[in-house]
């Protein structure tokens, strides 16, 4: 169900803060049985962060993990509203998030990156006060979650990650076969240097007339490639 909205109170949303004090005056609409009643609603933003709707998704239950993505933002659809916050009340003064609750938010921004409508914060209120999942830190936490992640996204992430594992595998791989051809190229034309030096020197001594024992001596050939020279 839509809740109607003043003027004043289609503002542009900068805080939880702002919020709270827009749901809280909707809270105390109700009647004293009405309010001792969990409510689930989902606030739908425009680009400019100017509330666009409150709808009231759930009433009455005294566990919100039942609620279904599909009925939740169905109206943010309607709407073209590209965020949503999600706010449920606790009844008295206790605002401090459940595993239920905190699950149900993990649930809702997977939900919404498929829809492409970005939640943004989830707040539980009183009548005294609110409890931010995103100032308590907890809604970070719950982004990172891969609890309500699509399979397919899942499948997708480690299929990219083994293309970057196999690929600085292999980049390493290939700069340890070039650093080992390099040395072995290396070492191919030292001794092709080497030798060719060595040789320069027989043929030097072969022209001096030194013996041929002697050039073997110093040059470390044999006596048949000082014969070919």
């Amino acid at each position: 169900m839509e809740v109607k909205l003043s003027k004043q109170q289609k503002i542009t949303v900068n805080s939880a803060e702002d919020i709270y004090l827009i749901m809280r005056q909707i809270l105390r609409r109700e009647n004293k049985i009405g309010q001792g009643q969990e409510h689930f609603w989902m606030v739908g933003l425009n680009q400019a962060n100017k509330i666009l709707y409150i709808e009231l998704v759930a009433l009455g239950s005294s566990n919100m993990a039942g609620i279904n993505p599909r009925e939740a933002f169905r109206m943010a659809i309607y709407k073209l509203a590209v965020q949503v916050i999600m706010v449920h009340n606790h009844p008295g003064a206790n605002v401090t998030p459940s595993y239920e609750d905190q699950d149900l938010t993990d649930h809702f921004i997977q939900a919404g990156k498929f829809l492409k409508i970005e939640v943004i914060d989830h707040l539980i209120i009183s009548e005294e006060t609110y409890h931010s999942f995103v100032e308590s830190g907890i809604f970070k936490k719950l982004q990172a979650s891969e609890r309500w992640i699509l399979p397919y996204k899942v499948k997708k992430r480690i299929r990219n990650e083994g293309k970057e594992e196999g690929l600085k595998e292999g980049k390493e791989e290939g700069l340890q076969l070039g650093e080992k051809i390099g040395k072995e190229e290396g070492l191919k034309e030292g001794e092709k240097k080497e030798k060719e030096r060595v040789i320069e020197m027989a043929k030097a001594m072969k022209t001096d007339g030194e013996s041929i024992d002697k050039i073997v001596k110093y040059t470390r050939l044999s006596i048949e490639e000082i014969k070919k020279l």
